[in-house]
């Protein structure tokens, strides 16, 4: 109660009290009040402002392509002009990887790669790391099955420093004994460990057994412990030259820098790059591997695993198919995803597994479909059930209607996340120089992608997501492996080591 309402009261017990306290009459009762008529409401001001604008529909983005210019020794120059930032990423590529490496020495191409940062004929390794890291600047490389690929990041005004670093390491590369017999001991070491990693033993030997141990793209790029120990420095210094040459090698430029001044620049830092006697190595497009009728299956054995990886592949189109950045589209939806249809089954409905994903392999030669996904071992054989159920009702039915504007977005955002950064942008055209598309192939794609009905892409699952020839693949305690495949009526397993060759039953 308020302290005026309290007052109040006091007052009249008061006054009531000097009174002696006689009651007053009662008042009279009040008038009956007539009811007031409805007051009209006054109509809202109008806004100063004006109606609110509707937004329109976002303009679609289009990637731009790259300049193309003539670098050292007939070299090309793909330059993509980001003048936001004072920042350049360069990639070099040359179009060999382990498809091109002899396959007796496996991995040539990946150690080589490798020994590229460890020094130059002016500075050993430690000062040539000293130089690249005084710079600010990042250096890496690597290589994979098609290519081998050097890349720098460095702020735009230290690109002239950087560059010559970048030139000693492809043209003049040390090549100490000492650096190589540390290299290859982490390499083997690695090696031993992969052997280990029952995702990565799924990898090594779904290729193995899809391909084929004399296919090029049979062996895994990082090579195996037999031929890892039949490479010597030797064979490292030969292969560098045999793939380091300059009328081979395209220079991705991404970043702020003019194209007169990166044609400056690059021509200044390799003019000693040149062109060699001889004819150069072909770019390699490995056939497609001998197709086998059925399905065939193959388990590792790995006794005391808690999960089992289940790997199943069939054929894909090379990169340059016209139909792959659709079916790469499509593989959104089906595993490309976190919300796509596998994982959601598995992981999110069944809870047997952390994740489970697809691909079609983007390379120069034969493509292969895949899935893949580590299953718990107690649930291996409803998961098995389940992926080929999944594929199954992809290639007959194809997508939802939700599916398939979920899917437009979804291209659409992976274009600008790629092309947000520029070592994003970079490594996409990186990528499409070492498999030997154009420098506009992105902007292909991505009308290509935008294009397609959902009629198309449901005529590309029929076509691709047929496993009545494949392969599967199970690293996990055999006798459960071995079980899910005969309950659901697959063929009885082949049993293979780490690196896919047979074991002897």
């Amino acid at each position: 109660m308020s302290l005026v309402r309290i007052a109040h009261i006091a007052g009249s017990a008061l006054l009531l009290l000097a009174c002696g306290g006689s009651q007053p009459p009662p008042p009279p009762p009040p008038a009956p009040v007539a009811s007031a008529a409805p007051v009209a409401s006054a109509p809202p001001p109008a806004d100063p402002l004006g109606p609110r604008p509707i937004p329109g529909a976002p303009p679609e983005f289009i990637p731009s392509a790259p300049q193309v210019l003539e670098g050292p020794g007939h070299s090309h120059v793909w330059l993509l002009e980001r003048h936001g930032l004072p920042l350049v990423t360069l990639a070099v590529v040359v179009p060999y990887g382990s498809a091109a490496e002899p396959p007796e020495k496996a991995g040539l191409s990946f150690v080589t790669a490798d020994m590229l940062d460890e020094g130059t004929k002016d500075r050993d390794a430690l000062a040539f790391s000293e130089a690249i890291n005084d710079l600010g600047a990042r250096l890496a490389s690597t290589s994979d099955r098609d290519a081998t690929i050097v890349s720098l990041q460095v702020l735009a005004p230290r690109l002239e420093q950087a560059l010559p670093l970048v030139a000693e390491a492809i043209s003049r590369p040390r090549h100490d004994p000492k650096d190589f017999a540390r290299v290859k001991t982490l390499w083997i070491n690695a090696l031993k460990n992969r052997a280990q990693e029952p995702s990565e033993v799924a990898r090594v030997v779904t290729a193995a057994t899809f391909y084929g141990a004399k296919h090029p793209y049979g062996h895994p790029a990082d090579g195996t412990l037999s031929s890892a120990a039949r490479i010597e420095l030797a064979d490292v210094s030969r292969w560098h030259q045999t793939i380091w040459r300059p009328e081979s090698a395209t220079f991705v430029v991404v970043g702020d820098v003019r194209p007169d001044a990166v044609k400056a620049l690059l021509d200044k830092a390799f003019a000693g790059w040149k062109p060699k006697a001889g004819t150069a190595l072909g770019p390699s497009a490995p056939p497609a591997p001998p197709v086998g009728e059925g399905l065939h299956t193959f388990v590792v054995d790995r006794p005391d695993a808690p999960q089992i990886v289940m790997s199943l592949a069939r054929s894909g189109p090379p990169a340059a198919d016209p139909a792959y950045p659709r079916l790469d589209m499509l593989n959104i939806a089906l595993g490309g995803s976190f919300t796509s249809r596998l994982n959601q089954n598995l992981r999110e409905d069944h809870g047997w597994t952390y994740g489970a994903r697809s691909r079609f392999n983007s390379q120069r030669g034969a493509g292969m479909f895949v899935v893949r996904a580590a299953i718990r071992a107690d649930a291996i054989t409803p998961a098995l059930h389940e992926t080929m159920a999944e594929l199954a009702k992809m290639q007959k039915d194809g997508l939802t209607p939700d599916e398939f504007q979920k899917l437009r977005a979804l291209v659409d955002g992976s274009a600008l996340e790629t092309y947000a950064t520029l070592h994003g942008t970079a490594s996409s055209l990186a990528s499409n120089a070492a498999l030997g598309l154009g420098p506009d192939e992105d902007q292909k794609s991505l009308a290509s992608q935008r294009s397609a009905t959902a009629s198309d892409l449901t005529k590309l699952a029929t076509s691709y997501l047929d496993l009545s020839s494949g392969i599967v693949v199970l690293v996990g305690p055999k006798e459960l492996a071995t079980k899910a495949l005969a309950d659901n009526h697959l063929p009885a397993p082949k049993l293979v080591d780490a690196d896919g060759r047979p074991l002897e039953r």
